[in-house]
């Protein structure tokens, strides 16, 4: 009877425990990173009531014992991944799967799976409680090292990135095959007319239809003004007469403008045509008081050169600025094109500033010369950096086309050039294998750490201690370091936390197992008390 006593009571002990461990579960449910643990129970030990005795043919027949009770065996941490919550916070980091996040006092690494870790006032990645995160600091060039020793994660917020000299660029685009120059057209916007019908070159003045006062007009003068193509400016003036002409006028404008442009009458109109095609500053103006009605001049064909203009940022070893331009110009020669490097500022192009572009009958590229250079375009910024070249590369690579000429729209442009000014820290980035990137206000991207991983023969032997952290143990095995994505399967997600891994409809399930399991056991303490009190009324 006593040992009903002994065991239930064994059975109460335990079964607070368990209560213990289920509270502790329930109370760390939001605790990041948190691994739920559960009790094992065996039975405590075993007492003989008597040995095995032979039975019929000489058999062995069964052992009579008893138990003695319960005890715990172990209780063990269930290490199933917890859901990842989305915070945002680029420090923020989870791990999916096996793997552990390593942190330092500086003499001793922990392990945890709370992500919740930020960079302190001396920009060492840190948990809440102020350990260092651990992995591999990169070098100058962004290599990392990881058979090196273990270092803290380390931002320095003033990082920069040097500057580099432009030393290629890479054209791509279509130069229009059909483009070629055009002479600049300015025509009068209305007709002169004599009695409704369209003016000819011996029409007089007087007797056209847009002179009010025949009489009057004699002896006025016309005021001719203007540009010639090239913008110099045009004055002149042209007297009336009783037999002045729509030709005679026609012949004063082509001796104002000097023989630069062609002045003919097309159907009325007077029409002035630029000896020379390409941009033109041409313009004209008739003025005579109120006796004869001059209509205006409008453009009717802009001037164009034939050529094509792109631009693009070229930086020097100071990391200055500088506008490259590249001006492209279509020649008689079928297929080829001539260009020209300019700048916009006082930097000096000493060779290369000029060349040829050829195309065979498909539109593409077979041949690109520079003129005087044998690389590219030789620079002398004037500013105290270094001379540098820049070469330019027109032909394409794989996935890219280069120039080519069709008739089409032209798009020339620099699809990729190098070289930068001087950058700043702006931001960084933590990808899946824990590589921290930090992103430069030069569109530089450079590799600045990467976080370290720790995996265990045995997880569930690690001894949990305070804050969300392990420490190794016999029973665990020695950390095996690796990085995430390579040694190791797990991946490593910014912005993110894991959260608890407690399964509140398990963790309440077990709470009545647990509540009935007690009650079960106090109700045969209280039923052996009662026996126990029977036996000794026999006494009476």
């Amino acid at each position: 009877m006593l040992r009903s006593l002994t065991s239930a009571v064994t059975g109460l002990k335990n079964f607070m425990i368990q209560l213990d461990v289920l509270g502790n579960n329930l109370a760390n449910v939001r605790t990041l990173g948190f691994k739920s643990s559960r009790v094992a129970f065996s039975e405590a030990s075993t007492q003989a009531l008597s040995g095995v005795s032979r039975g019929f043919g000489g058999g062995f027949g069964k052992i009579k014992q008893i138990g003695l009770g319960v005890t715990i065996s172990s209780t063990d941490m269930n290490f199933e991944q917890g859901a990842l919550e989305f915070t945002g916070t680029d420090t923020d980091l989870a791990v999916r799967g096996k793997s552990f996040f390593i942190v330092s006092d500086g003499t001793k690494n922990r392990f945890t799976r709370a992500g919740n870790f930020f960079f302190n006032d001396n920009g060492f990645l840190v948990n809440s409680g102020g350990l260092a995160v651990q992995g591999w600091r990169a070098n100058a060039d962004g290599e990392i090292d990881t058979f090196a020793q273990l270092q803290e994660i380390f931002m320095d917020t003033t990082l920069t990135s040097p500057a580099k000299e432009t030393s290629q660029a890479v054209l791509s685009g279509n130069l229009d095959a059909g483009l070629g120059p055009i002479a600049q057209v300015l025509a009068s916007a209305i007709a002169f007319t004599e009695s409704n019908e369209d003016a000819l070159v011996d029409t007089k003045l007087i007797d056209l239809d847009q002179t009010s006062d025949p009489g009057a007009l004699v002896g006025t003068a016309i005021e001719i003004s203007g540009n010639e193509p090239n913008g110099d400016v045009v004055s002149a003036t042209y007297p009336v007469t009783a037999s002045s002409t729509l030709g005679d006028l026609m012949a004063a404008i082509d001796a104002a403008w000097g023989g630069t442009v062609t002045v003919a009458l097309e159907d009325g109109k007077i029409v002035l045509t630029d000896d020379d095609p390409g941009e033109s500053s041409s313009s004209i103006s008739l003025v005579d008081g109120d006796f004869i009605s001059i209509p205006t001049f409008e453009v009717r064909t802009a001037g164009f050169t034939g050529t094509v203009t792109t631009s693009r940022i070229v930086y020097d070893s100071l990391g200055e600025a500088h506008n490259l331009i590249l001006t492209f110009t279509k020649e008689e020669k079928i297929g080829e094109w001539t260009w020209v490097a300019t700048f916009t500022g006082d930097e000096e192009i000493t060779a290369g500033s000029t060349g040829t572009i050829a195309f065979n009958d498909t539109g593409n590229v077979v041949s690109f010369g520079v003129d005087g250079a044998e690389t590219g375009i030789l620079i002398n910024p004037n500013n105290g950096a270094a001379q540098f070249s820049v070469e330019l590369d027109v032909h394409g690579s794989p996935g890219f086309t280069g120039i080519t000429q069709y008739a089409s729209d032209p798009t020339v442009f620099f699809r990729e050039i190098n070289g930068r000014p001087l950058g700043s820290l702006l931001r960084f980035t933590i990808d899946t294998t824990g590589i921290i990137t930090g992103i430069f206000s030069n569109e530089e991207n450079l590799t600045l750490a990467q976080i370290a991983l720790a995996e265990f023969p045995n997880p569930v032997g690690l001894l949990r201690a305070e804050n969300g952290l392990f420490d190794t143990a016999s029973s665990s095995g020695n950390p095996i370091i690796g990085r995430a994505g390579e040694q190791f399967t797990s991946s490593i997600i910014s912005g993110s936390v894991e959260t608890s891994n407690v399964d509140l409809v398990r963790q309440f399930t077990d709470m009545i197992v647990t509540q009935r399991g007690f009650q079960a056991n106090a109700r045969v303490v209280s039923t052996a008390d009662q026996i126990l009190e029977e036996t000794m009324r026999l006494k009476r």
